[in-house]
């Protein structure tokens, strides 16, 4: 299985490549590799067309790559592990103060809370903000992780033009 570098190597301008897939559905559309970066990388949706559409580098865990074929995938979902689901459970409650906060349009709890789960080294609990390559979500009703080490979803498959 190639890695990440081994994508971008296999990816010089000129080359051309194929979206056989996007987000569960078939394309296969030709495109052309136009610019690369360090960040990204663009591609001429033809050889005509001079418009370039840009993709980000994917994250190393959420790309599959074995020499003809790309899949990259969305981050997955999980649920909270023990350490975590220790943190929430004991995270400041104070109902006189959210009470408080509830009458005067304040925010203590907010910022108590915020700073607990820093000092913990959990900040991905607290939030919407990716730390780490993970954010607390919900799912279905249920507050979930969400994470980059675990491949979800595929969103894009890409074919490599034989040479």
């Amino acid at each position: 299985m190639g890695s990440l570098a081994d994508f971008k190597r296999a990816l010089p301008v000129g080359a051309k490549i194929t979206l056989k897939e996007r987000f569960g559905k078939e394309v296969n559309e030709e495109r052309v590799v136009g610019k690369i970066q360090s960040n990204s990388m663009a591609f001429f949706k033809s050889p005509t067309n001079t418009s370039l559409v840009w993709l980000d580098w994917p994250k190393a865990t959420l790309l599959e790559f074995d020499g003809k074929t790309a899949k990259i995938y969305d981050p997955g979902y999980r649920d909270f592990n023990k350490e975590e689901q220790a943190i929430v459970d004991g995270r400041p409650r104070d109902a006189k103060q959210e009470e408080i906060d509830a009458l005067s349009d304040g925010n203590t709890m907010f910022w108590r809370c915020k700073a607990y789960y820093k000092e913990k080294g959990y900040e991905y609990l607290f939030g919407v903000q990716k730390k780490e390559g993970k954010r607390i979500t919900t799912q279905q009703s249920k507050q979930v992780i969400q994470d980059d080490a675990i491949k979800g979803k595929l969103i894009l498959k890409y074919e490599f033009a034989s040479t």
